[in-house]
C-alpha cells in the first residue's frame, strides 16, 4: 500500500503543491479580509490539491510520448512501467471528479466556473507543441487558482484590481521560472521539434526573456502594497524580491543541478512568505501609509 501511494505521490509531484496553494488560500484570505471559516479553508485547499493531481497526471500522460526517450526521465513512474498507463488515467479520471465534487460543496458559481480549469489543464501540454509562451499559458493556468481562492468565499469577480494584480503576479512567476525549468532538457526539445523560449531565442536571450517576465512579477507585488498596507508586507516584499533575484543570479546554464537548487531554495518560500504576511497584515495591521 505505501509503495503505491509512493508512486503516485511521485507521479504527480506532490511536494511542488508548495508554490501553488499558500496563494491559492491567499486568495481566500483577501476575499474574507481575515481568516475566511475552517470549512472554506480546507475545501480550498482540497481543491487546490486535487486540481492540481489532475493537472500534473494529465501532462504526464499526454507527454509520455517524449518522455519514453528523453533521458532525464527515464525513472519516471510511467516510463519505467511502475505505474500503468491504466492506472494514471483512473488517477487522474478520480481526481478530476472529487474535484468536481468539492467545487461542488464550495459554492454553485465556483462550481459553474470548475469546468474551466479542467479544460486549461487539458490544453496545457498540447501547447508545448504550439507555442513557445506555453510557459505563460501554464502559469496563468495556476494564477486563476488565485482567483478561485477568491470565488470561494465572495462568489462574484471583485471590482477590486488586488485580486487581479496578485493572479498576474504569481501566474507570470510560475511561467518565468518555467522557463529556466526547460534549460536541461534543450537539447531534446530541440530535436524533437517541442517549442520552449530557450529552444527559440537561445540561453542567453532565454534567461532576459525570463528576468523581464520576473521584472513584471515583482512589479506586481509591489502594486499589492497600495492594499496590503502593513510593514510585515514591506519585509514579505523584499524577502521576495531578494529571492527572485537571488533564483536568478545562482542560475548556470551549463550546470543543471543549479537550477534545481534555484527551484527548491528560493520558489519553494515565496509563496509561504507571501501568505504569512498577509495575514499577519489583517491581524496586526502596522500600516505604512497613515
Amino acid at each position: 500500500m505505501e509503495s503505491t501511494v509512493r508512486k503516485f505521490i511521485d507521479f504527480i509531484k506532490l511536494e511542488h503543491t508548495v508554490f501553488d496553494l499558500p496563494f491559492i488560500v491567499s486568495g481566500s484570505f483577501i476575499a474574507a479580509n481575515g481568516f475566511p471559516g475552517i470549512r472554506i479553508l480546507l475545501e480550498v485547499l482540497l481543491a487546490g490539491t486535487l486540481a492540481r493531481s489532475a493537472a500534473m497526471g494529465i501532462n504526464r500522460i499526454l507527454g509520455r510520448k517524449y518522455d519514453l526517450t528523453n533521458p532525464r526521465k527515464k525513472s519516471w513512474g510511467l516510463v519505467t512501467g511502475h505505474l500503468s498507463i491504466r492506472n494514471a488515467y483512473m488517477f487522474v479520471v478520480l481526481m478530476m471528479i472529487l474535484f468536481e465534487l468539492d467545487t461542488y460543496f464550495i459554492n454553485y458559481f465556483v462550481f459553474l466556473l470548475s469546468p474551466i480549469v479542467l479544460a486549461l489543464f487539458i490544453i496545457d501540454p498540447f501547447l508545448k507543441r504550439i507555442t513557445v509562451w506555453r510557459h505563460l499559458f501554464m502559469g496563468m493556468t495556476i494564477g486563476v487558482g488565485v482567483m478561485a481562492g477568491y470565488l470561494a468565499v465572495t462568489p462574484a469577480f471583485p471590482t477590486s484590481p488586488e485580486i487581479y494584480f496578485l493572479v498576474l503576479a504569481t501566474g507570470i512567476w510560475i511561467g518565468g521560472f518555467d522557463i529556466i525549468y526547460t534549460i536541461p532538457d534543450l537539447e531534446y526539445d530541440r530535436e524533437n521539434g517541442l517549442k520552449t523560449v530557450m529552444v527559440k531565442y537561445g540561453l542567453r536571450k532565454g534567461m532576459i526573456i525570463s528576468s523581464i517576465a520576473h521584472v513584471f512579477t515583482l512589479l506586481f507585488f509591489t502594486l499589492m502594497i497600495l492594499y496590503i498596507d502593513s510593514y510585515f508586507y514591506l519585509a514579505a516584499l523584499v524577502s521576495i524580491y531578494a529571492l527572485i533575484i537571488y533564483q536568478h543570479i545562482i542560475v548556470d546554464p551549463e550546470k543543471p543541478q543549479s537550477i534545481r537548487v534555484s527551484f527548491l531554495n528560493s520558489n519553494s518560500f515565496i509563496g509561504i512568505i507571501f501568505l504569512i504576511s498577509l495575514i499577519l497584515s489583517q491581524y496586526y495591521p502596522l500600516m505604512i501609509f497613515q
